[in-house]
């Protein structure tokens, strides 16, 4: 069962973390450490740092009291968590002797080896992890805010802050659902599921809403138990802004053949969301160039998502490029090519691989070491591969796990990665959430 929890989260054990539970390198050295960020990546980095380092004065700079378990969010969505089972208390998590400064970031000086903060001014530090995640920016679809989110039809999973502690995501997608199932009963339906032209925090998860919708539908599930008619009223077109559903080839052609089983499910490929107007339900596409009006009944949106602002205007950003605004970090040694005492971890870094849980655990194993060998005076031993790991759930009780890196599929278990299995699903939905706080979270896994 501990295999398999570490299996879900991470992809199990890869040849990085291999490395690194055989290295366990740590310096004795004294030097002061500053995390900026208290979410996944932030606290995961403290604790494995706190190992390798255990000399070093390490601070931890973040607002948020609560934590939320992100990964959870489908699953309190669908009805099979409550809202607080995702929820703990951030001081429970960070580890013994990181100082936790409850503030926010004003500005990085990293010429200056030094931050400034709302509340405490200056910080000064000989090590800068940053790990702030990313901000969902709603205000780039136009005729939209944050605000609408719960009205006219609209919903998004994702809906939360993180900084409060809340998450409204996933309560109202479940009422969204709702509605969609008693406006079903009276006439047909078109469902538009859109997802964004940026990178994406969390890949597959508005996928794992629409087919556990579409099997809800069914009289599967949760909400509508016993309502098989209902499918046939209820038409669900998933829009993407690129050409795959997924990165890696094979687990893009599965998903692909799975809208095509269905003649309720619909795919519409290199469609970017640019506007809605919520009193016509009418949502507004940029389509080779041109725009396409589509209208619907009911709208999921996964939101753009980009760098938080005081990334975006520091020096420590990518100038230009695909990945621009995004924290500047070497793709192997996640190390900034410029100020070299400042690393990146997490949702926040500019780099092809997949934003998840897994590529947090895999790079903070990479800068356990490597930080304390740098603090040595020597070469970091270990690369990040670029590894992700997107589990989709295709139906009630069926999970696929995407392991990959951007060379390809690189799975753990000699199973087909491609075919959706009840032991994904039972892993997620029973040891999931606990093995990412007593493990992940400590640095244990």
């Amino acid at each position: 069962m501990g295999l398999g929890s570490a299996v879900l989260l991470s992809g199990g054990v890869s040849d990085v973390s291999a490395k690194t539970r055989l290295s366990t390198f740590a310096s004795r050295k004294k030097a002061s450490i500053v995390i900026v960020g208290g979410g996944t990546a932030g606290i995961t980095v403290a604790a494995r740092l706190r190992r390798s380092a255990p000399n070093a004065d390490i601070t931890l700079i973040a607002p948020n009291e609560t934590h939320l378990y992100q990964s959870g969010q489908v699953f309190a969505a669908v009805g099979l968590y409550r809202e607080y089972d995702n929820k703990r208390d951030t001081q429970s998590l960070l580890p013994d002797s990181v100082t936790w400064i409850k503030d926010r970031v004003d500005a990085f000086e990293p010429e200056k080896n030094r931050l400034r903060t709302q509340k405490h001014d200056y910080i000064g530090y000989d090590y800068l992890v940053v790990a702030m995640g990313c901000e969902y920016d709603f205000d780039a679809i136009e005729g939209i805010g944050r605000e609408d989110i719960g009205k006219s039809g609209i919903a998004s999973v994702y809906l939360n802050d993180v900084n409060a502690g809340t998450a409204q995501g996933p309560v109202i997608s479940r009422l969204w659902m709702r509605s969609i199932g008693r406006s079903a009963q009276k006439r047909n339906l078109s469902v538009l599921f859109a997802d964004p032209h940026t990178p994406i925090k969390g890949e597959g998860t508005s996928l794992s809403l629409l087919f556990l919708l579409h099997d809800m539908l069914k009289g599967e599930g949760t909400l509508f138990k016993g309502s098989k008619a209902l499918s046939s009223r209820v038409q669900l077109t998933f829009t993407k802004a690129g050409e795959s559903l997924l990165p890696p080839a094979k687990i893009d052609a599965v998903l692909k053949k799975r809208f095509q089983a269905s003649p309720q499910l619909s795919a519409q490929y290199g469609h970017r969301l640019v506007r809605i107007d919520k009193e016509k339900k009418v949502a507004t596409y940029l389509y080779n160039g041109a725009e396409v009006d589509v209208a619907y009944d009911f709208l999921h949106i996964t939101p753009p998502m980009r760098a938080p602002e005081v990334i975006r205007n520091s020096v420590l950003s990518i100038q230009s490029g695909e990945y621009v605004g995004w924290l500047e970090v070497d793709a192997k040694t996640l190390r900034h090519p410029v100020y070299r005492n400042v690393f990146g971890i997490g949702d926040v870094v500019g780099l092809p691989s997949g934003k998840s849980g897994g590529a947090v655990r895999e790079q903070a194993i990479v800068l356990q070491d490597n930080i304390a060998v740098i603090m040595e005076g020597k070469k970091e031993p270990l690369v990040y591969n670029g590894y992700s790991v997107a589990p989709v759930k295709t139906a009630f009780g069926r999970e696929l796990l995407a392991e990959y890196t951007p060379d390809g599929l690189e799975p753990f278990l000699p199973l087909d990665p491609a075919k959706p299995r009840w032991l994904w699903w039972a892993f997620d939905l029973h040891l999931m959430r606990t093995a990412y706080y007593e493990l992940m979270m400590r640095g244990m896994m």
